[in-house]
């Protein structure tokens, strides 16, 4: 019996065409994807904040700040979902949120807890951004060379 290429490629990773690779560790589901999403941002301090990659990396989902995003969207009320923030460039990250009224409550809420904004509206990373110590150094993000 022959095979096609495409039946030999499902029997040698045991997944079919189409299905998405998963990082070992990576939550399964949607739902546990939100789990350890909002599982991160329980961690987050006060006067810190995370972009929506990092909080994806330390989930264990790498190259998932969108899932990140969506899953912030309907966040649990009692979550501090002010923060996480959109990550500007390797030094700076934003509030992302579009709709104008939101996004200056983010804001004074985060001013609330000492986050300082530019006259940009940026945050600098170096000083309000928070990353865990005591993470595995695989889904760690790595700190770019400045």
């Amino acid at each position: 019996m022959r095979t096609t290429p495409r039946a030999r490629g499902a029997a040698r990773t045991g997944r079919t065409r189409g299905e998405p690779t998963r990082a070992p560790g990576a939550a399964a589901t949607p739902r546990d994807q939100a789990r350890a999403i909002y599982e991160v941002v329980r961690a987050i301090p006060r006067g810190r904040v995370a972009t929506y990659g990092q909080l994806a990396a330390l989930a264990g989902i790498p190259s998932g700040h969108r899932i990140a995003a969506r899953a912030m969207q309907v966040c649990p009320s009692d979550l501090p979902w002010q923060r996480v923030v959109g990550k500007k460039d390797a030094r700076r990250a934003q509030i992302s949120i579009q709709e104008p009224e939101h996004a200056q409550h983010q804001r004074a809420l985060l001013e609330a807890e000492g986050v300082v904004f530019d006259a940009a509206g940026t945050i600098a990373l170096r000083t309000f951004g928070w990353l865990p110590v005591d993470v595995p150094t695989g889904t760690r993000p790595r700190a770019r060379r400045t």
